[in-house]
């Protein structure tokens, strides 16, 4: 048995309630702060212990509101019911003990932490209409916003140039018959005598070897410096 007081250097520590064991209760945000708001003389709440019908289930144990607590906020609604679930249970060495202080009196053990729980608002009509309440003054009210400039608007496109680009290189250049290549390229150096592959391969749209293949048989590669790296028809296909 603990003595009932003990010091600690210079000061002194009442512990008299040392054996007495404490809940450790985690409550909702706006169960604090109504608690807060609460005179010290006030009763906030009563706790109701229920004993199972089966000796191995735990304690059920309920948490309600007084109505004088419910009365310090009378415009917003809150659920008064509650339940305590139990969240861990300390064994052991592995507890944690409570001391509290008042103005310049000696700190005093108030006991062990034997029961970690949580506090939870059972679920019924109170509960929904809480829930509803703080979901609509958490949404920002819809306000008009005066423009000073002319809003573009834009008409939809059913196929946008990125796309048409994309048709075009999976498609690519459809690969024609030699003799319609052949009558391409003649009707091209009846109006030029002399043409680079480049431009050949922008009038026929066809490959640089296709062409390279068929110019070779119809055509001179000119290596002058007046018509260098530039195509013309060999003598027997020229009619000018």
């Amino acid at each position: 048995m603990p003595q009932d007081t003990q010091e600690n250097g210079n000061k002194k520590n009442n512990l008299s309630e040392a054996n007495r064991a404490i809940w450790l209760v985690k409550v909702p945000k706006y169960l604090g702060k109504l608690w807060d708001k609460s005179p010290s003389e006030m009763e906030v709440a009563t706790i109701r212990i229920q004993k199972p019908a089966i000796s191995s289930e735990p304690f059920k144990v309920s948490l309600s509101l007084t109505p004088e607590l419910m009365e310090l906020e009378p415009d917003s609604p809150i659920a008064s019911e509650h339940e305590l679930k139990l969240c861990k249970t300390a064994e052991g060495t592995n507890l944690t003990g409570i001391f509290s202080t008042l103005d310049n009196e000696e700190p005093s053990m108030e006991g062990w932490i034997t029961h970690k729980m949580q506090c939870l608002p059972v679920y019924n009509t109170q509960y929904l209409k809480m829930k509803e309440h703080y979901l609509r003054s958490a949404k920002p009210p819809r306000r008009v916003k005066p423009l000073n400039h002319i809003v573009k608007n834009y008409k939809p496109v059913s196929s946008h140039a990125h796309n048409k680009d994309d048709c075009k290189r999976k498609d690519g250049p459809k690969m024609l018959s030699k003799d319609n290549i052949m009558d391409l390229l003649f009707q091209a150096f009846e109006k030029h005598q002399y043409y680079t592959l480049k431009d050949l391969q922008f009038i026929t749209k066809q490959s640089v070897f296709v062409l390279k293949a068929i110019l070779k048989d119809i055509g001179d590669y000119n290596k002058d410096p007046a018509h260098k790296k530039m195509w013309e028809l060999k003598e027997e296909y020229r009619h000018y």
